[in-house]
């Protein structure tokens, strides 16, 4: 391949790419199967499909393609405030939650400054972060895989600007105490923004989630970043949501690209937050999958991280990158942990009830081959 000539700054030179997982119709035909015979449990997505609503709103909106879609998604912002019970200025909706961490970054990052994120945690932080010349702080987990926030209150300095927190913590699973996280935020100076990205919040049993809109009341400088591809099932339609106090929404919109979310996941996204059956139908899926999944990895004496989202990341031992490739083979992909250092481990998705049973199935028979566990 021939190199560029074109002049890019030095940051935008040391940045990897971000590999995502390929689409179900190329895996089948790279394996000989079928589409259908696929089993996806690598990007811990909604197995349930998405709602019935949202397929008929879809399927019956009368869309005008040639009109450019509601710029700020009037109607959406507008649900998301009232559900719960926030200003209609409070709220920005964005191309996933993943465009948000990226505006997040673009408003308040540039050269010589940094940002603080933990270990185990999502690789598009320091990514979105050094694309704006800041560097970037990585603050060992702690024993537990958890994020240490006394060590990331420490870190912060002078140069500080942001500090990415997912609670719950993907790929670990683990969650963080409300009582936590108000001794944390005390300890951060308002000019840093503190970004919590809750992603997978609505795994988290209710008796344990934090009050995230009086935090972002109370602190003018977090925002909290959530998304419709998970429990509601729109991973395709890239739909995201932020909420934080107006004069840190303000400067965001300046750098948020105008048009960002089309018509057509605008139109899901408002069907989707008004089926909170389905909501509450998935939710249960993966509390059974996560009490199966976790039950059989007990059984197998392989230990695994925290059980507060849709996946677990569990051990499965020094031949980990052999039982990936076995379980590929045989239609059913998971994600190797050995870009996050944990060479030894697989986080899996929980999916419908029969692909859990297949893919404990398939695990057994890979743990076997590669001397894992006896027959």
């Amino acid at each position: 391949m021939t190199e560029t000539t074109i002049t890019t700054p030095s940051w935008v030179q040391a940045l990897d790419k971000y590999v995502a997982s390929k689409p179900i119709e190329d895996v089948a035909a790279d394996l000989g199967l079928k589409p259908e015979e696929i089993i996806m449990l690598v990007a811990n997505e909604n197995p349930n499909g998405m709602s019935s609503k949202v397929k008929e709103a879809v399927a019956t909106a009368a869309l005008n393609l040639n009109r450019y879609p509601d710029a700020d998604a009037y109607h959406l912002q507008k649900a998301i405030a009232e559900k719960y019970g926030v200003p209609q200025d409070w709220v920005v909706i964005g191309s996933g939650s993943s465009e948000l961490l990226g505006l997040a970054a673009e408003t308040v990052l540039s050269e010589g400054t940094t940002a603080i994120y933990p270990q185990y945690s999502f690789s598009l932080y320091p990514m979105v972060a050094r694309l704006c010349g800041a560097e970037t702080i990585e603050i060992p987990s702690t024993g537990d895989f958890n994020a240490d926030l006394d060590a990331m209150a420490d870190a912060v300095d002078e140069r500080t600007r942001l500090i990415f927190l997912t609670n719950p913590n993907n790929p670990t699973g683990t969650y963080l105490a409300e009582k936590d996280i108000l001794d944390f935020l005390d300890k951060v100076p308002p000019t840093v923004m503190v970004l919590f990205d809750e992603a997978y919040v609505e795994f988290l049993e209710p008796a344990l989630r934090c009050d995230s809109m009086e935090i972002v009341r109370l602190h003018p400088n977090v925002m909290i970043a959530r998304t419709f591809s998970k429990a509601y099932g729109l991973a395709g339609a890239r739909v995201g949501y932020g909420i934080a106090q107006p004069g840190l929404l303000s400067m965001l919109n300046r750098v948020r690209h105008p048009f960002n979310v089309n018509d057509l996941s605008q139109i899901a996204a408002l069907a989707a937050l008004k089926d909170q059956d389905f909501v509450e139908m998935t939710l249960e899926v993966n509390r059974k999958g996560i009490k199966f999944l976790s039950e059989a990895f007990d059984a197998l004496k392989l230990p695994y991280m925290g059980l507060h989202a849709n996946f677990i990341t569990v051990k499965v031992g020094p031949h980990a990158d052999d039982i990936v490739q076995y379980l590929l083979k045989k239609g059913i992909i998971v994600r190797r942990m050995k870009s996050y250092d944990l060479p030894e481990w697989i986080r899996v998705s929980v999916g419908t009830p029969e692909q859990n049973e297949r893919f404990l199935e398939v695990l057994k028979e890979a743990l076997i081959k590669f001397g894992e566990k006896s027959a």
